[in-house]
């Protein structure tokens, strides 16, 4: 309670103290004297109090309106726009050609591999490949049609070093 009664004293005390004293005219303010910050603040305030002068109305009502767009004939944007999509047939469009990411060998580890976040052995299938041999750095892989493919390592590790015996 002695806390809230303080309080109000202090911010009567406050709002007294801002009221102007009898005699002093409105528009000024009482300052105490040979404050020279306050009286420069009041000089850089009525230096900037007299209406300025901006552009005339005239000039402004002669720019263009930012908002409105130029029309372009349909002949100059053409270059610019993309092909619509083809349609097979019967009206259907024709899925998209996937574009698969190229095989890379990871890791071999025993008789495992890992190529391009899978791991395989020995006779498995690998998209349009199936795994013939592991080598220490290295994997044969061939297609229906027997043409090889040979997978290195990229990048060996020489920190980490696995024994089998």
């Amino acid at each position: 309670m002695k806390k809230y009664i303080l309080l109000g004293l202090i911010s009567f005390s406050e709002l007294f103290a801002s009221i102007v004293p009898v005699g002093v005219p409105s528009n000024s303010v009482v300052q105490p004297q040979g404050d020279k910050e306050l009286t420069w603040v009041d000089e850089q305030i009525q230096a900037i109090l007299p209406s300025r002068i901006g552009i005339p109305d005239g000039f402004i009502n002669s720019l263009r309106d930012p908002m409105k767009m130029k029309k372009v004939a349909p002949t100059q944007i053409a270059g610019h726009l993309l092909a619509p999509p083809k349609l097979g047939s019967m009206g259907i469009m024709t899925p998209p050609k996937i574009i698969e990411e190229p095989l890379r060998l990871q890791a071999i580890m025993n008789k495992s591999v890992l190529i391009t976040g899978k791991w395989y052995k020995v006779s498995d299938k690998v998209r349009n490949f199936t795994l013939l041999e592991i080598k220490p750095n290295s994997v044969l892989l061939a297609d229906k049609k027997d043409q090889k493919l040979i997978l290195f390592l990229t990048k060996q590790n020489n920190n980490i070093k696995i024994i089998t015996k």
